[in-house]
This record gives C-alpha cells, structure tokens and sequence, in this order.
C-alpha cells in the first residue's frame, strides 16, 4: 500500500543540506499503540525532524502509515509519502520510489522498502523496514535472514535495512540474569517446553542439581525466591542455545552500524543501558518471556560493499539520535512510544559519488564511481580518497565467524578471543579466511571510476577499481598507487580535459599497465616509483615525467611531446613522440640495456643527464630518432658487470634528420674507465678508454692495494682484470678486498686468542683443589667443556667471528711435597667467518699438554705447556662484477704455547681473595695450502705467528648452603694486553708476483671477566660451571665452562 500526502499536504520539503546525510528512525508501534489519535506523537515527530521512517507491527491499513505524514506536513516538516507491506512499512520526504518484497511463510519474509534517489549528494540506495518472527528456537529468522541476504545481493547498489530483527547482536535472545533463568525454569515447570529444557541444561551450573530440582517441582508453580541462587550464574557469553546466529548470517552480506555506545557488552544489560532496545525502560515490566532477557534488537545494517561508506553521523548532544530512551514519549512525556527504545540515526555517505549511466554498448545501469566535487565529503577529505576492498569492520567478534547457518567455526579459540573483535589487518594464520570473507568486500559492481576536480585517489591493489574491464578515467585527476605490493594496473585508461596523474609513491615498487591510454588529455607520472607502459596508447596529450621512473615498452608515440623533469628519469624500448630532457632529467634507454625509438625530435637541455650502459656482452644502450637530436647535458657512462672491450665503437645515438651540438659534459660510474665519443652528422659513438686511474688508487685498506697491483699487472685478457676494471670506486674497493685472502692470516690471530681455553681449564682445575685435595698422592682426573662467541676486530681488515666449542680431560697428582704434576687432551672445533665477505675457515684440533703447580704457604704457583694440532678448511666466495667463483683449501696448523701464573691467597672471615699474575706465550704455524676453485684462487707457503699475553686481576670466592649443600660462589675480573705485531702472510695467484695480506691479531687490550658456581654432587666429585666474558676495542668474547672433577 503506498499513501501520498502531497495532495493534502499542499507543502514542499525543507530543503535538505547537501552534506550527503539523512536522518532515519526505526520504530516498532506496537500494534499501532496510538492509533486512535496519532497527534498524540506530533511533539516527538516535529522534533526528532527525520527524513525517513521505519515501522514495524503495523496493523492493516495503518493508520501511521496514512496519517502520519499528514501531521509532519501539518508542522511544517514536508511532503512525506508512505508505503506498506505486511506490517512493516517506510515514511519519507525524501525523493523515492516504493517498492514491496512479498515473500511467502513467516512475517520477517514479507516488507516493505523504498528506492531512494540519488539525491543530496547520496547515491541510488535501497532502504528497507523488517520486522523478523519472534519465536523460539530461532529456525524461522534464520530463514528470513537468508532471504534478506538473497534480496539484498539481487539490488545494484546500496541496502540499509532497519527494523525489529527480534535477535540480538551479542546473543540471539538477550544474555540472561539469573532472574531471567529462574524465570525460564519456573515456566518449564509447567509447560515441559524441550527447548527450554535444553537452555535450562547449558545455563545450570550442576545439570545434575537442576534435574532433581526438576524431578521433585514438576508442575508447581514456583516463585523466584524458591529457587536456589547457586543453581544459575550470570550468562557472559551465549550459551549454544543462545548462539546470534540470525546476526551472525546477516554480517556476511551486511555491517551492523553502531554507535559505541550502542554496542552490547558480554554481560546481562541493566535497565536503561543506552545498548538495549527491548523492552524499552517504560515497559521493561513486560520483559515475562521466558527465553528472552534485555536485548537491543532494532538494528541498522547495510549491504556490502557499500557498508563501509556509509556510517552513522549523529550529534551526540542530539537526544533524538542514537537509543532513544529520554524523550520517546508521547505528548503526555509520560506514555512510551514503543515498548522498544526508538532507534535513529544520520546516515552520511563517505564514499565517491556513485552514478548510473548507459555505456557506449548501450548497457544500461552501469555504476561509475565519481572522486570530486560531486562527492559529499571530496572537500571534507582534502580532495584524498582511499579506494580499498577493507572495509575495516569493527563490528564482528572472533566468536561470530561462522558458518552458513550462522554457527561459529573458529571452535578453537579462548574465551578472550571469542569477545575479541575481529581486525581486518591482522596478519593470523588463523583468521586469514574470515579477513577475506568478512572485511575484503567485492568491488565488481564497479564499470568505471572517474577521478576529476583536481581529486585524488589512492589504492594499493588494482581489483580496488573493479575488474580489468573497467575503465580508469582521468580528467584533472590522479590514481596514486600505495606501498609496494600492487604491481600491475590491468584496465584502459582515459585522459580527459587536462588528463590526469600516474603516482608510484614507493621507490620500491614497479607497476606494470599493459592496457591502453586514449584520450586527448596529458599524462603525468609522479612518485618515486617506477610505471612500466606496455601497451599500445593513442592518448595525443602531452606526458610529463615529474618524478621516479617512466618505462615505455610499447607506445606513446601519438602524445604530442614527452619531458623529463628534474628528477625524473624515461626509460624502456617502446616508442615516443617529441622528447625533450629537461635540467636535471635522465634519458636511460632500456630496460637496463636497450634501444628507445623516438617518432620526432629530441631535445637534450643544459643539465640533462643522457645515462648509457654496456652489458656483459658488450651491447649498449642506444637513442633512435627519426627526427633531429639537440645536444646538451651530460652523457654519462654506467659500466655493468661484463666484458671491457677495448678500441671498441658504440653506437648510442642515431637521428634521421641530422644530429646538432655536443654533450657539455661526460661522467662515468666507472672508476677505470672514461667514454670518448665521436659526433657524426646522423649518430653519435662511444668508444672506452682506460683512464689513468690505478686499481690501487681506489683501495681504502693495505690489503686491497697490496693485491690491487698485481691484479692490474695481468692485463686485460685476465678475467680478473677484466672483472676490477668496469667497477665504480667502492665496488671495486669491495672487489679487491674480496681478493686479498685476508682470512689466512686472520685465522692465525682467532687461534692465538682461542689457547686461552686450554690455559684457563688447566687453572680453573688447579684453584678449585682445597689443602687437602692438593696434597692427595692419588691421581684426580678431572672434565671441562667450554662454548664460547668471539669477535676481533682490526683497522682495515675485516672483522672475524668466531663460535668455539670443546673438551679437556686431565689427570694429575702428587709429584713433590708441595707440587702436582698432570697431562690433559683436549678437542676443540671453532667456525670463523670473516664480516662482509664471504669468506669462512672450519677447524678441528687435538690438543696434547703438560701442567703442574706448587704451592708455598699461600703462594701458588701454576704452569704449563701445550700443543693443538689443527686441520682447516677454509672457503671464498668471490662475487663482484660478473666474476662468480667458490673457493677452498685445506691446510695444517700447529699451536704451541707455555704459561705461568702466581696468585697469592688472602683468607677472610667470608671467604677468599686472591690476586694474580699471568704470562704465556703462543706460536701459531701453518703449513703450505692452494685453493682450488676458479682464478681467483690463492697459494701460501704458510705463516707464523707469536703472540705474548701478560694478565693481571684479582679472584674472590665464598661458600654459601643451601639447604643442606654448600656451594662455592667465585669471581674474577682482570686485565689482560696482548704483545705482538698483525699476523702476516705471503700470497699469490697461480701468475704474477706475490704480495703480503695482515689480518687481524689476538684483541690488543682486554678486560676479562668470570662468574661461576659449584657444589658437591657426592663426596669426591665436584661439578663447576663459569660464565667468562673478555671486553675490548678491537672486539670480545662470551663463553661458558662446564666442569667435573673427582677424587679416587
């Protein structure tokens, strides 16, 4: 039924502001509760001054549907029209047309809707009046749920759909009191409902104590009181009975609109909470369903994907917004409208402007998404929209991601999670499919999208702008493509007055249009990205290239002139009209090495830079113009890794009408090499020169120069050569550095600082012997194993990490008197790995020693000799230029060293002192090695190296109990200098001379620390473990000791 009040009314409608809003209510009249006298609403009609309303439980023929827009009319407010079907119906001023879905079974499948005009900056919407079935269990709103869904997929645009969805957000029925469970108990009594029962079950706290209780009151009626308080406990989270599933399938297809302080909490709702809508607080009396509690189930949802821009827009001072429930009245301010809280809204579109139109095909109702002045919020937003498929939702917990029968699937989750709203960027493995089901939204409906009046829109993937056959026009307007993981536009575009802007923003990103451009409209390209034109484009407008890369690979030639600003760089082998390279502009033609073809003339300006490359085949960049070339600018050389072909001629530049001028300038990256160029009538050459610059020139290190001669003496048939001399300054640096080998002596240096571990298990053993353990005659074996990190560092030479790791067994005794004498093996591995380079040494070492003490009073006197024998693998990665070789050798080293301590014992109430001094010295010997590999490998005779280490420092121990077991706490901090020079050696390749390389040494000065604890496991055996750290400028280490000694 549709009821007009123009004819009577005789007014016209306030003129609405055109800030793309309306202002809608739901109410449920409650069985057109005023229908005798609907003047009895004209205060709260005129005031709340909405533009649409929605009724629910309206009676045949109703009366609010026929006279209420009478009274608005009356008071000033407009020409209203009504609608109605079933006994839902629609109100408004606003330009509609009616429309009525007439399904068959359960009220909830019958409403009635209007389609609102696009008007006041809103688009085309669809707005519908529901009213759901209100009975238990909840398969006939399920139902309806499911129609409203198929219904609202059917309409090519906007759905908002207010009403009484009788079903809960949080919970279908309301999260129960314990009252309210009473309350349902005391009705199951009497009527034996199985669906209560089954409530009953899942809101007990002991099932078995609600049977019995059942059992012994069946058919009594009962108060509230008679029933235990303990039986039931307060519902915080839906019982399974209670499950929102009608809520839960409306969110596919819908968002729930909401104010937060409309949404409802995980708790019971007290009475007049702002987030209930049934029953309203003046009839909250009535609230005697059993299976039903406080609940806000008048709800404002709106089809996706246009949920995400419509949003509510209320004026919190406003009371005639939001859950009503102040001045929801009648003229008496005492009589209730409903017995829901009313529920209203301003509805703001934040979107583009949506238009239909018909396209060139003659396909009517096509949606074309317009960014500018006809956007209600283009001014609003600064002119910036971000176009993305996120809606962003922040209305579905993780408890709600359900199934198509709105039952919850993410079974696994806590609580805590399940109250948790879902976050439509979280990166959970777990939630990946309910971000694509429920936040990604489908943007196929869009044919077109229109970004104009200086607008621009941002997008980081390119099914934003709906699938590839929907066109992307341009006409004042620009596409600014975000991060870096879209990387294709696949769509037609179309410049179009003065045409539009391309923008990469990252400079990391490369986005690939294989489409076509038409239009008569200028393209600029902006970011410091790259755009890569693929296709064939017939846009005759100028392009501008104002920042990053543009990459013609297919066509522009019918633009009427192409410029390169400051900044910006063209590149590609596609084809161009007119080109003019502005000051500060970059022509690099290719796709790192190719040929650009120009249809017209070229214009190189004063500061335009023309960069050419050569490969590894010896090809080179080049220019073709079927025009004139104007030079200027600089020509700039970029050497990529390859071949120099020496008294070789490029050709890189060829123009058909004759070429004028010269580059005022010519650089190159290269540090060897400088381009010479000849200038003929139609092209222009370039030959490479080796310059005067020596390979040790460019060095920053001993090494680096001391091997750069001898590279530089092979000449250039050597591919070593050959791979040094196209490089720029530090890569070459880098290169020869690479060469030099500077790991052998290194390895020398991390073994001399590693003999510590032989001399710190021997006098960690020898401290920790009492007065009677030394001077036991029996033999004492004892078991340290060590891990430790290390680095050392060196000026000019790479710094080496080490991780080591190993074992020693000794055995000593009673020699003298006052004198132990023992043996000790040892095994021990350690990585090293120079930093930077790929350069690496394996070891694995035995080590054989003898040590002793003597003790005099409480001087102790410690001593020692070593010696590891050890096996090295080491391996290079050469890699720089287009030299790639995996090097290796084997080689034997041999560690020797002698050492000596004396510490002196002072006894204290609380334990020990005891101060130190240590020397020892170390030799370090390798035998012969060639590595094998490529031409970069390298032969040594071997190195020696000495190392002295003198220590001084100071030790403390005490003995606490804990419990029943005395455990011995001790410490040590000292200083530690290294006497030596940088370990050396000698080097050469398999041709040309040989040449010296330092690595680095044993840490020149280090403070040491350690830390450790040990206790008794049972009388004669002991078991230690010790943090030891050393610090230094030139690096340190971190390692741990673990000990066990025993006594026979």
């Amino acid at each position: 039924m549709a009821v007009c009040c123009a004819a009577l009314c005789g007014l016209s409608a306030p003129a609405l502001s055109a800030d793309g809003s309306f202002r809608l209510v739901t109410i449920n009249t409650w069985g057109d509760r005023f229908k005798g006298d609907l003047t009895q609403l004209s205060n709260f009609l005129k005031n709340g001054n909405y533009d649409a309303f929605a009724w629910q439980e309206l009676q045949t023929n109703s009366a609010y549907a026929s006279q209420v827009p009478a009274i608005l009319a009356n008071q000033g407010l407009g020409n209203y029209t009504s609608t109605q079907t079933g006994d839902t119906g629609i109100t408004t001023r606003l330009d509609s047309t009616p429309g009525t879905v007439s399904g068959g079974g359960t009220q909830g499948n019958r409403f009635a809707y209007v389609t609102l005009s696009e008007q006041n900056m809103m688009p085309e919407t669809a707005l519908a009046s529901v009213h759901f079935d209100y009975r238990d269990p909840s398969n006939d709103r399920i139902n309806e749920a499911r129609n409203l869904t198929n219904w609202a997929k059917s309409i090519d645009g906007p759905v908002i759909v207010v009403g009484d969805f009788n079903a809960g957000d949080v919970s279908e029925r309301g999260l129960h009191h314990v009252d309210q469970q009473k309350l349902l108990l005391r009705n199951y009594l009497k009527s034996n409902n199985s669906f209560y029962y089954q409530l009953l079950t899942e809101y007990a706290v002991d099932r078995a104590a609600l049977d019995a209780f059942i059992t012994a009151n069946r058919g009594l009626t009962l108060t509230n009181a008679q029933i235990p308080d303990t039986m039931f406990a307060p519902e915080t989270y839906p019982v399974a009975g209670n499950t929102p599933q009608t809520m839960n399938i409306l969110k596919k297809q819908f968002m729930l609109l909401q104010n937060p302080s409309e949404r409802e909490g995980f708790a019971p709702h007290p009475i007049k909470d702002g987030s209930t809508t049934w029953p309203s607080a003046g009839e909250d009396a009535t609230n005697t369903w059993p299976s039903w509690d406080r609940v806000k189930i008048d709800h404002f949802i709106v089809s996706r994907p246009y949920g995400k821009w419509w949003q509510l827009a209320d004026d919190p001072t406003d009371p005639y917004l939001g859950v009503i429930d102040e001045v929801a009245y009648s003229n008496d301010g005492k009589t209730p409208i409903s017995d829901h809280e009313l529920t209203a809204h301003t509805m703001k579109w934040v979107g583009p402007a949506i238009q239909k139109y018909t396209d060139s095909q003659g396909a009517t109702d096509q949606s074309r998404l317009v960014w500018g002045e006809a956007a209600a919020v283009f001014d609003e937003k600064d002119k910036v929209f971000y176009l993305t498929r996120n809606n962003m939702r922040t209305d579905v917990y993780l408890g709600q991601i359900a199934d198509d029968n709105g039952m919850p699937i993410l079974t696994d989750l806590t609580l805590a999670e399940k109250k948790t709203l879902l976050d439509c960027t979280s990166t959970d493995a777990r939630l990946r499919q309910a971000i694509i089901d429920y936040c990604i939204d489908d943007h196929s409906f869009i044919d077109e999208t229109l970004v104009t009046d200086g607008g621009t829109v941002i997008v980081d993937e390119d099914l934003a702008l709906g699938n590839a056959t929907a066109e992307l026009r341009l006409a004042d307007g620009r596409l600014r493509i975000a991060g870096t993981a879209m990387k294709t536009l696949t769509r037609d575009i179309s410049l179009e007055g003065t045409g539009g802007r391309l923008d990469i923003a990252s400079a990391e990103n490369e986005v690939l249009h294989q489409g076509v451009i038409s239009g008569t409209g200028a393209l600029t390209k902006e970011g410091a990205g790259e755009l890569d034109l693929r296709g064939t484009n017939t846009y005759t407008g100028e392009t501008r290239v104002s920042a990053g890369l543009l990459s013609v690979n297919g066509s522009i030639a019918n633009s009427a002139l192409t410029t390169v600003l400051d900044g910006a760089t063209l590149g590609g082998v596609g084809t161009v009209g007119d080109l003019r390279i502005a000051k500060g502009g970059t022509l690099a033609p290719g796709n790192s090495i190719g040929t650009l073809t120009v249809n017209g003339d070229v214009t190189f300006d004063a500061g335009s830079t023309f960069r050419v490359e050569v490969d590894e085949t010896g090809k080179t960049d080049k220019l073709a113009a079927t025009g004139a070339i104007a030079l200027d600018g600089e020509l700039y050389f970029v050497p990529t890794s390859g071949n120099y072909l020496p008294a070789t001629d490029y050709d890189i530049l060829t123009a058909g009408a004759g070429i004028t001028g010269t580059f005022a300038s010519i650089g190159s990256s290269a540090a060897f090499l400088l381009p010479e160029l000849t200038y003929g009538p139609n092209g222009v050459s370039m030959r490479l020169e080796r310059n005067t610059t020596a390979f040790a020139d460019i060095t920053t290190t001993r090494n680096g120069r001391n091997v750069a001669g001898v590279v530089e003496s092979f000449g250039i048939a050597d591919s070593l050569y050959k791979g040094v001399v196209t490089l720029d300054a530090p890569t070459a640096d880098f290169a020869l550095r690479q060469l030099s080998g500077e790991i052998y002596p290194s390895l020398a240096g991390a073994l001399a600082e590693d003999s510590r571990f032989a001399r710190d298990a021997v006098g960690t053993h020898l401290r920790s012997l009492n007065k009677a353990a030394f001077a036991d005659a029996s033999w004492q074996p004892w078991i340290t194993a060590y891990g430790a990190h290390g680095t050392t560092q060196a000026s000019g030479v790479a710094d080496l990490a080490r991780n080591s790791g190993g074992v020693f067994f000794g055995l000593d005794t009673l020699a003298a008197p006052s004198t132990r004498l023992g043996f000790m093996l040892g095994y021990g591995a350690t990585n090293m790995s120079s930093d930077g380079y790929e350069a690496s040494a394996d070891t694995d070492s035995l080590t054989l020693g003898l040590y002793g003490a003597t003790a005099l009073d409480r001087l102790r006197l410690s001593y020692g000799s070593t010696v590891a024998f050890g096996k090295v693998d080491v391996s290079r990665d050469i890699r720089f230029g287009s030299l790639s070789q995996d090097l290796s050798s084997d080689l034997d080293t041999t560690t020797w060293q002698v050492f000596g301590e004396a510490a002196y014992s002072f006894e204290l109430s609380r334990g020990t002192i005891e101060p130190f001094a240590g020397l020892a010295h170390v030799r370090v010997h390798s035998g012969s090695f060639d590595e094998r590999g490529g031409s970069a490998a390298l032969s040594g005779a071997g190195f020696d190296y000495d190392a002295t280490f003198t220590s001084l420092g100071l030790r403390a121990s005490t003995e606490v109990m804990m419990g029943d077991t005395a455990v011995r706490l001790n410490g040590e901090a000292g200083w530690r200098h290294a006497i030596g020079d940088a370990p050396e050696t000698a080097l050469a390749f398999d041709r040309g001379a040989g040449f010296a390389v330092e690595g680095t040494g044993a840490n020149r000065d280090a403070a040491f620390v350690k830390a450790g604890i040990g206790f008794d496991l049972k009388p004669g055996a002991t078991l230690s473990l010790d943090y030891v750290g050393a610090f230094s400028a030139d690096g340190g280490s971190h390692g741990v000791n673990a000990g066990l000694k025993v006594r026979f």
